[in-house]
């Protein structure tokens, strides 16, 4: 197990506003021996998989235990809690080099992920170029999003290929899946997947994608953001605001404004539920978009959020609880949010682990 470096540095104490004090956040540093340039959640594609790749499947080291993965030039490692509730790396070995390769799909674009739940998969598919915006790093964008669904084959039928249901929801004329990983949730009870969707004359909007009379469509979409070449981030999906239904957190302008919005899904319709500024899930020209993560931050249990303040120097603990934004705590980091924020373990087992701009990993308890 790698030991932790102390990183000495000591938490802002939460806002009079959020409720009795509570302990200060810490935060260390992991102990790895190159620079992270990719950092992948628990529920990606990658972390998923990885337990399957030759150096871990031999070892037998990671089992069915969640963990973050990251990787750079020099090496990777599965990120994953030991049975003290610490951070365990384990090393990849050359199985990092090839780490990308395990979230593409078929006909992705560059740089796009492809998300499984269950039997159904999402890909951004369709290279095309419409709109001239290059947040992602790259003015390629999607067409399309391409939806296979696994269907169930019949028992004593014999050797035979399982069946798959594919469609592809076009952008529209003139339009783009401006993002690079369709993320496939749950929404009013039935899979839905969640992205966002550009026009060369207006910015952004997100989009809800599910099926309607059986077949998937575009079902909502928020208002597109005013200004033509801006753009917004999905945050997450939970049950934020305690209605016994989630709702969608995603940041409008994250280089401009930041501002941190909740929507309710309605029929078909996108409400906003609460809105407020000074927060960032994203830097200009980087493909990655992870830079937020959904977990009980407080206790209290119900999802909240932590993702980077406006500047990315500190990490932000968000309770959206009755439907209205409020910090929990403010947590100062050793170097700018880059890569990526995820969440492992819960209670007091809970670490928050977050992608550094200088390659490194902070590890905060809250």
């Amino acid at each position: 197990m790698r030991r932790l470096l102390a990183a000495g540095l000591a938490a802002l104490a939460a806002p009079a506003t959020a409720g009795p004090a509570r302990a200060e956040p810490r935060v260390t540093l992991l102990d790895l021996p190159w620079p992270v340039a990719e950092f992948r959640g628990p529920a990606s594609r990658v972390a998923t998989l990885v337990g399957s790749t030759e150096t871990l499947r031999e070892q037998r080291s990671l089992g069915d235990r969640p963990a973050v993965v990251v990787w750079g030039q020099g090496g990777g490692a599965a990120l994953a809690l030991d049975r003290a509730g610490s951070i365990q790396a384990l090393p990849l070995g050359p199985a990092a080099a090839d780490l990308a390769t395990l979230e593409r799909g078929p006909g992705a674009i560059p740089d796009g992920r492809t998300e499984a739940s269950g039997p159904l998969t999402a890909t951004l598919t369709g290279p095309v170029r419409t709109v001239p915006h290059a947040g992602l790093g790259s003015g390629i964008h999607a067409a399309g999003v391409t939806i296979r669904e696994r269907k169930p084959v019949a028992i004593g039928a014999g050797a035979q290929a399982v069946p798959h249901e594919v469609t592809t929801v076009p952008a529209g004329e003139g339009a783009a899946f401006e993002d690079r990983e369709p993320r496939l949730v749950t929404l009013a009870g039935a899979p839905a997947v969640v992205t966002v969707r550009s026009r060369p004359e207006a910015g952004s909007a997100l989009v809800v994608i599910a099926r309607r009379d059986g077949a998937w469509r575009v079902a909502a979409e928020t208002p597109p953001l005013p200004e033509a070449g801006t753009w917004l981030n999905p945050a997450g999906v939970a049950d934020f605001a305690g209605t016994g239904q989630p709702q969608i957190a995603l940041v409008a302008t994250p280089h401009r404004a930041g501002l941190l919005q909740l929507w309710r899904l309605e029929g078909d319709r996108l409400v906003r539920v609460a809105e407020a500024g000074g927060y960032a899930n994203h830097v200009y020209g980087r493909a990655a978009q992870d830079l937020a993560a959904v977990a009980d931050l407080d206790g209290d249990g119900r999802p909240d959020l932590a993702l980077p303040t406006l500047d990315r120097a500190a990490i932000a603990f968000v309770s959206f609880a009755g439907g209205r934004i409020r910090e929990i705590a403010r947590v100062p980091l050793p170097a700018r949010a880059a890569s990526g924020v995820a969440a492992l373990g819960a209670g007091r087992d809970l670490h928050v682990l977050v992608g550094l701009e200088d390659g490194r990993v902070a590890d905060i308890r809250p």
